[in-house]
């Protein structure tokens, strides 16, 4: 049964205290021999910032769409990105260099979440740190007002 108190989409991201705990461990993972436990769904990102030169690595999700590699961009870390930028990325284990393009229409990236939520379906919308509360697929509509202030990441590996 639909909640009608809440969005018909909304923000579904993990408390910050797990996010302290978990990134460590999870980009000391991704870059180990073991990282086939946890690779398939994520990638870790190594942004250098334009002014502070400092090198952020960032856990993410990863998804593909019609061929484009992609994740969600939330964080300050994502400004770094903004016209695009040549960066590193840590995956399948093996650290590789990338151009990445921050995608911040509010248009496009509705249309991109939408078409991740059909292709993933509602129940495993929280893959793309996202909740569904109707039980039904959202309208681009409701995708939008849902996904307001996100920013996608497009990828492309250059090695």
């Amino acid at each position: 049964m639909t909640d009608t108190t809440k969005p018909a989409v909304e923000e579904a991201l993990a408390p910050a205290a797990m996010v302290k705990i978990f990134n460590p461990v999870l980009r000391g993972l991704l870059s180990s021999p073991l990282h086939g436990i946890a690779s398939k769904g994520l990638l870790v990102l190594h942004v250098t910032g334009r002014r502070s030169g400092r090198v952020y690595d960032v856990p993410v999700g990863r998804h593909e769409l019609d061929g484009q590699l992609m994740t969600y961009g939330g964080g300050a870390w994502r400004a770094n990105l903004r016209g695009g930028a040549d960066l590193e990325v840590t995956i399948d284990g093996r650290r590789r260099r990338a151009h990445a393009v921050l995608e911040e229409d509010p248009d496009r990236v509705a249309e991109i979440f939408d078409r991740l939520l059909k292709e993933l379906g509602p129940k495993r919308a929280n893959r793309v740190a996202l909740k569904v509360n109707v039980d039904r697929p959202p309208t681009l509509d409701e995708v939008r007002a849902g996904t307001a202030g996100r920013a996608i990441v497009l990828i492309t590996l250059l090695d």
